[in-house]
């Protein structure tokens, strides 16, 4: 096994290309450097021997740590090119794989704001320009829907201690006529990942029980997310009623796809974190400031 060891050396990496070796006298393996390869944020792919390149954990290395930008974006391209090709032929043991040698290096968020997400607009994109047919759409969503699946539960199992609650609660939830729970699913992970207790009501379910569950639940903050435009009135009512509940006190958090290329809509008029064409990231950072 080729890998990349990376030492810190006075506060600056420092990466080597080793690989493991057996040893039969002393019964056990080692590591043998194969090249030195200098400071972490100089490397490029190209300096890595040639039949080592094309390795998953070699690249995702070289993408997370270099400072050259546009060779990050080469080798992000290449890992995106690679989801792609395994989400349209529903190969989610390939994509898990991805998933935990880049996750290590990227971080969850990292994961789905650089590869799955943009990988996903572009399947919506290819199947809306006629370019990907509707069975290759489904196909490619229901891959992703199982990957992020499996995330969840591995997230859930990492955060849970026996005996022990999350201090925080967390809904996630669409406005009725919303079918589409991708993104929600996407937040889960991340809520998750903040040891949050998660609960997950999407997709479409109307807004009088969505209150009761609220009410009954008592939670600390709300995710709403909208994926088509024609539902952006009923999220808008369903604020309303949220608000009107808890005077306004109630942290909403309310998102999508379906804001992302309304330039005029303002939101003003509905009290609620409106994150328009936001990331992963930004998101996150406004629910630790919304808590807080």
């Amino acid at each position: 096994m080729v890998y990349i060891r990376n030492k810190k050396v006075k506060g600056i990496d420092y990466a080597y290309l080793v690989q493991s070796v057996w040893d039969p006298k002393r019964n056990m393996s080692r590591q043998q450097t194969i090249k030195y390869l200098g400071k972490a944020s100089q490397i490029t792919i190209e300096d890595i021997p040639e039949e080592y390149r094309d390795d998953r954990k070699i690249q995702a290395f070289v993408a997370a740590y270099s400072s050259y930008q546009e060779e990050r974006k080469t080798l992000v391209f290449k890992i995106q090119e690679e989801m792609f090709a395994l989400l349209t032929d529903c190969n989610v043991i390939g994509l898990v794989d991805i998933y935990e040698k880049y996750s290590r290096l990227f971080g969850l968020t990292e994961f789905y704001d650089k590869l799955l997400k943009p990988i996903m607009y572009r399947i919506g994109d290819l199947w809306q320009q006629g370019q990907l047919d509707v069975a290759t759409e489904h196909a490619g969503t229901n891959t992703a829907i199982s990957l992020i699946k499996i995330i969840n539960e591995r997230m859930t199992t990492k955060t849970t201690i026996p005996g022990a609650s999350s201090k925080y609660k967390a809904v996630i939830c669409t406005p009725e006529g919303e079918l589409h729970g991708l993104a929600c699913n996407m937040i889960e992970s991340l809520i998750l990942k903040e040891g949050f207790n998660v609960y997950n009501i999407s997709t479409s379910i109307p807004a009088d029980y969505i209150i009761e569950y609220i009410r009954d639940l008592q939670p600390d903050i709300i995710f709403i997310s909208i994926t088509l435009v024609e539902n952006i009135k009923s999220a808008e009512r369903l604020v309303q009623h949220i608000q009107a509940k808890y005077n306004n006190k109630l942290p909403v958090i309310i998102g999508g796809s379906a804001f992302n290329n309304r330039d005029q809509y303002q939101y003003s008029t509905i009290n609620a974190f409106l994150m328009k064409n936001a990331s992963f990231d930004d998101i996150m950072k406004l629910v630790k400031s919304s808590i807080q």
